[in-house]
């Protein structure tokens, strides 16, 4: 079985999404209702209209990820965006989602948290 510290070794230089979803898929492995996901997202104010991988979580009408729970940006700082208005924000594509636990299963499989589609 995977351990948090080990999952928490594991930085991704572009930031902690990553590391987020995957921390909150082992707290809430039994969870089916959230979803762990991976995706590519855009906006004109942080990426100038470029696309680039992202990973967040969504769960009971919400998005959390790691810029906004931890980081603590954005108006939904520690609260975690609408979904409908994460959507409309930055504009994700290419969204594969998973349970926590087949996020889980695909990290042992691949040996690594990063996106197993991107």
């Amino acid at each position: 079985m995977d351990k948090l510290k080990d999952i928490v070794n594991e930085v991704i230089a572009c930031g902690e999404c990553l590391s987020y979803a995957m921390k909150y898929a082992m707290l809430h492995s039994n969870d089916k209702r959230t979803k762990i996901c991976y995706g590519t997202v855009q906006n004109e104010w942080i990426s100038g209209g470029k696309r680039y991988n992202h990973a967040w979580v969504e769960t009971k009408g919400k998005v959390l990820d790691w810029q906004t729970m931890e980081l603590g940006t954005s108006n939904y700082a520690k609260k975690g965006w609408p979904q409908k208005e994460f959507n409309e924000v930055w504009n994700p594509k290419n969204v594969k989602r998973y349970t926590p636990q087949e996020a889980l299963d695909n990290r042992k499989k691949h040996g690594s948290i990063n996106g197993w589609n991107w």
